[in-house]
């Protein structure tokens, strides 16, 4: 009788998330994750801890995303739990150390803040302050970009770009308000200067990290850089310069710098991107049997390729690349669960470099092909559901993603406008520059 009733149990549940008929992968993956996770707290391999990261953060914001999008109350009321759980009435953050200057730690600022803007508490604000104010006096190189981490002395991580600047210039206006310019300065001379150091001209890549001493065991002794480029840290400088272009003002001086330096990687990024499958390798500049094709880096690709297409940054066929990126990620990554959940197949865990007392972490390829690699990654379950949203935007669904949705129209010197714009049942309704038209006349997605 027991395991009848177990049995029952688990068929309730798979018809629970089969019922709702997704046939967007934002909300089936969103919903899937949900089920797996029943509080946003202990997302990313945290069962019985609630954590404060970074992972947390990508994938919540996500989900806020698709909320905005969609208006399932219930994806609110479960990002909601996060800050409601580790930011105390007094502003205090559970598990984050001001002092430990860890960029990583920062990343969930902006998630904060953009629950924040919509619906505001007292003690979020004075957390958000409390990150802002550890990145104004983060310990930086003599060339003025942040460490990575407090442990990571003079070192510059292509992740950590990702982790500090989008909530560095979204935070600025609000926390500094007057002031700003000098922020998205700096936010603009420290991608500029990292492009530089990090950048490898003989591949046309980037390296995961540059060490401003040349003295570290993982770092070339002549240029500072680690030995290889990892796929993950360059979809993390890519997804940084989108969210940096998303917060700078149409008329800030700059904001072209930021613009050059996206359409550089994104072109690079399309040169190594897999003509059979769609999508990326691990390490991207080591063509190795051992090698293998990598959900995280790919969905954050395919995302970035597809919103600067989107946002007139690079033409047109920048955007065709995006639509094979992300057929190829449903391909070979999207797995259906017998339970009618949605997973996202080989995700990295993790890779990274030192410090001392880690002399596995070399950079070598030997070194990257030793990570464990898994479902459901939140580093990369969050960039496939931005991808999504922006396949979805065009008017894709689950069922149509062989057909031909696209329209492009052109501005001056070829540039993509994007102009036509679909409902959420994929009729076309209009042309407007940001968001789409929903058929009630509101636009939510920005």
């Amino acid at each position: 009788m027991k395991r009848l009733f177990a049995l029952l149990l688990l068929s309730l549940a798979a018809w629970h998330i089969q019922g709702r008929e997704y046939n967007h992968y934002s909300e089936w993956l969103v919903a899937s994750e949900r089920q797996r996770v029943a509080h946003p707290y202990n997302l990313d391999f945290s069962p019985t801890k609630a954590r404060w990261s970074y992972t947390m953060g990508i994938e919540l914001e996500s989900m806020l995303d698709t909320y905005l999008t969609y208006g399932d109350e219930s994806v609110l009321a479960y990002i909601r739990e996060y800050p409601e759980k580790m930011i105390s009435a007094s502003g205090s953050i559970t598990g984050y150390k001001y002092s430990d200057f860890n960029l990583d730690n920062v990343r969930t600022g902006r998630f904060i803040l953009r629950m924040y803007q919509r619906w505001p508490r007292q003690q979020d604000l004075t957390a958000i302050d409390e990150m802002f104010r550890q990145l104004e006096n983060q310990p930086r190189t003599k060339e003025g970009v942040w460490w990575h981490k407090d442990i990571y002395a003079w070192q510059v991580w292509l992740d950590g770009i990702y982790m500090g600047l989008p909530f560095y210039t979204m935070a600025a206006p609000l926390l500094r308000p007057g002031q700003e310019q000098q922020y998205y300065d700096d936010a603009v001379d420290q991608i500029v200067k990292t492009e530089q150091r990090t950048y490898d001209e003989a591949t046309r890549l980037w390296k995961h990290a540059w060490d401003e001493t040349h003295s570290m065991f993982w770092a070339d002794k002549t240029t500072g850089l680690s030995q290889h480029t990892w796929g993950r840290a360059l979809g993390w400088f890519a997804m940084a310069l989108v969210e940096v272009l998303d917060a700078l003002p149409a008329d800030y001086a700059r904001r072209q710098e930021v613009v050059a330096v996206l359409q550089k990687v994104l072109a690079s990024v399309v040169d190594y991107q897999d003509a059979a499958s769609g999508v990326w390798y691990d390490v991207l500049d080591v063509d190795d049997p051992r090698n293998y094709l990598e959900a995280t880096c790919s969905s954050m690709f395919a995302y970035c390729l597809l919103k600067s297409a989107r946002l007139g940054y690079v033409d047109a066929t920048y955007q065709q690349a995006g639509l094979k990126a992300y057929r190829g990620i449903v391909e070979q990554f999207v797995r259906e669960n017998n339970d009618g959940t949605l997973s996202l197949t080989k995700c990295c865990s993790v890779s990274g470099l030192g410090p001392n007392s880690n002399p596995k972490r070399d950079g070598s390829f030997d070194y990257y092909m030793s990570e464990p690699v898994r479902d459901n990654d939140a580093k990369g379950v969050g960039p496939f559901v931005w991808a999504s949203l922006e396949m979805e935007r065009m008017g894709y669904t689950t069922d149509n993603l062989d057909e031909d949705l696209t329209a492009v129209e052109t501005v001056k010197g070829g540039t993509r406008h994007p102009a036509t714009v679909y409902n959420l049942k994929g009729q076309r309704v209009g042309a407007t520059a940001h968001g789409v038209v929903i058929a009630d006349g509101q636009q939510r997605l920005q």
